[in-house]
């Protein structure tokens, strides 16, 4: 929220350092994603970093959530 609706208001250098520092820890942490399906996060990109890749849990399906916006 604070890099897409609050843009322009903070210092962009500190909210990526805060980002890319949330994004060690978020590796391999799982979470219910808005169709009800369990996913653990495998991957963040640089570049999406709010929007990672994940693998559902029970199909084993991996999708990028920075090329498939509805979940």
């Amino acid at each position: 929220m604070i890099f897409h609706d609050d843009f322009g208001k903070f210092d962009f250098a500190v909210v990526k350092t805060l980002l890319s520092s949330f994004a060690n820890f978020s590796m391999g942490s799982r979470g219910k994603l808005n169709n009800g399906f369990i996913s653990e996060i495998i991957f963040i990109d640089a570049g999406s970093q709010t929007r990672p890749v994940i693998k559902v849990m029970d199909s084993g399906q991996i999708i990028n959530l920075g090329i498939n916006r509805e979940i």
